[in-house]
Order: C-alpha cells, then structure tokens, then sequence
C-alpha cells in the first residue's frame, strides 16, 4: 500500500491511463470536443478513485480550502501578469521546437468558443490541478516542498507530451505550486490555470475576428509560430516586468494568508537542515517522466517529417 500511495505509483497511473484513453476514445468519438470533455472527466474519475482506494481525506490531500476575497482578486490578477514571462518563454522554445497547438487552438475557437473554454480552461484547471498540483504534488512536498513544486511542475510540463509546450508548462507549473502554498488552496491554481487558458482563447478569438496588431497580441498571448530574435528582444522587458509582478502577487497572497513567514522560512539554510532527508521521488516517477520525454522526442520528429 505504501507503494500504490507513492508518487512513483501514481505517476505511472497516470501515464497508462493517458495513453489508454488517447488510443482507446478515438476508436468511438471523433469529434474532438466531446473527446476532451470524455478524456477529462475520466481522468478526474479514475483519480478521485485512486484517492479512495489510498484511503486518503481527498479534501485534505488537494487542500480544497476556501479562497480569501481579497487573494482571490490577486489571483486573477497574476494569471495575467504571468502572461508576458510565458509568452516570451515560448518564444525561446519556438526557435528550436515545432508549436503543435496553436493552429488546433484557433480553429476549435472559431468553432465554438463557449464550447473551448469548457474544454481548454475549465477543465484542464479543474482536472489537471487535482492532478498535478493535487495528489503529486502532495506525494512529492512531504520531504522538500521546494522539491515538490519543480518535481510536479517538471511532470506537469511533460505531460503536455510536446516540447513546445513543456517550457512555457513548467514555468507555470512552478507560479502555481507557490500559489497553492501561498494561498493554502488549491482552488487558488485552478483558478490562475482557468483564467490563463480562458484568457488566451478569448484573445485568439478576438485575433481571428481582427486583423489588427496580430503579431504583438499573439506574443503576449504565447501563441506565435515564428520568431525572430527581435521580437525576442523587444518582449523582454514586459516579461521582466510580469515576473517581478508575480512575485509580489504572490507574496502578497502568502501575506494575506498568513503563510508568508512560513514560505520565508524555505530560504534559510537552517531551518531546511531540519528537513527529513527521504527522496522526493523514485524511480517510478522519474520512469513516468522519461516515457513521457520519449514520445515528446518521436512527436517532434514526426512533426517535421510531416
């Protein structure tokens, strides 16, 4: 039992469940909005299951705590200041990877933009933060919770299974592990993660319907299909200042919270020699990672190819 509660465990779970249901759903659903919401539901299914069998208080595992209002409009604002910092990491990364996402994005938008905001900002908000930011998360702080949040931030960005999208997913896998801490709830991140993803599909929608400033607003949105290094230059400065803004969000939400001395305390030398010394993560987790680092590789290959 003690293995099946390990993140290890999960984190293989979840990979094989993914897959599954990749492979396993395009047999009997093709059109791509019901197969998100299917896929979603699933996963959120087979997880609060997983919680029960560990017999784990699922409430207490994913800090599903009330939000303070006065963070709450923090943490709407972050989800916008982080937008800078993650469009000029993309831009970095579409110098050396393919962007898989963006032309899929935009058509499903312009299909139905109610119908994508349920099933590309509800719903990863709701299910990939029970996941992510909920039960491996929870699994892999107890040791180090400095650990914890680049350990399930690395995953998280992983787990998007493309290399385009991993480098801007692990940033704000980081900003969303230190909001969950600051806030103490996970309803916190979920919300930052719905309000990302909802905002750049309203602004991709507000894109294809004008014409107008279209390459400044796809970068600050993260959604750019060619660069150049100019352009990398000349968003450096609202990345700066987005990341300097999300910061003092953050500390201020940990203020608000009364978790900043708590949060203060991860920096002195210290106070984390008197953290237990047992591994983060195992072997099971890093494989769960690695798997997903491969079919990152064979899709970037078959994205050139193709």
């Amino acid at each position: 039992m003690n293995y099946i509660k390990s993140a290890g465990f999960f984190s293989i779970f979840y990979v094989i469940l993914y897959f599954g249901l990749s492979i396993g759903l395009r047999f009997f659903i093709t059109d791509s909005d019901l197969f998100t919401g299917l896929f979603y539901v699933i996963l959120l299914a087979a997880t609060l299951i997983y919680l029960k069998i560990c017999g784990d208080d699922i409430k207490t595992t994913l800090r599903i705590h009330p939000i303070r209002i006065g963070s709450f409009f923090l943490i709407i604002l972050l989800a916008f200041t982080i937008r800078p910092v993650a469009g000029f990491i993309t831009l970095i990364a579409n110098l050396f990877f393919k962007d898989m996402t963006t032309t899929t994005m935009t058509q499903k938008v312009m299909q139905n933009l109610s119908l994508s905001i349920l099933t590309t900002a509800f719903l990863p908000g709701l299910v990939e933060e029970t996941i992510f930011r909920g039960v491996v998360y929870s699994r892999v702080r107890k040791a180090n919770p400095i650990k914890g949040i680049l350990l399930s931030a690395l995953f998280f960005g992983i787990a998007h299974m493309n290399f385009q999208q991993f480098c801007y997913a692990f940033f704000l896998g980081i900003v969303f592990g230190f909001l969950i801490e600051a806030s103490d709830s996970i309803l916190s991140s979920m919300t930052a993660h719905m309000v990302f993803n909802g905002s750049s599909l309203l602004l991709t929608y507000l894109l294809s319907k004008t014409d107008i400033f279209n390459t400044a607003a796809n970068t600050a949105s993260g959604n750019v299909s060619s660069t150049d290094l100019t352009t990398i230059i000349a968003s450096i400065p609202m990345a700066l200042i987005g990341l300097v803004l999300s910061i003092l969000l953050i500390i201020a939400i940990a203020y608000l919270n009364g978790r900043l001395g708590y949060m203060k305390t991860w920096f002195y030398k210290q106070y984390r020699a008197s953290w237990p010394k047992e591994k983060s993560a195992g072997f099971s987790f890093f494989a769960a990672v690695g798997v997903c680092f491969l079919f990152s590789i064979l899709m970037e290959i078959s994205a050139h190819i193709i």
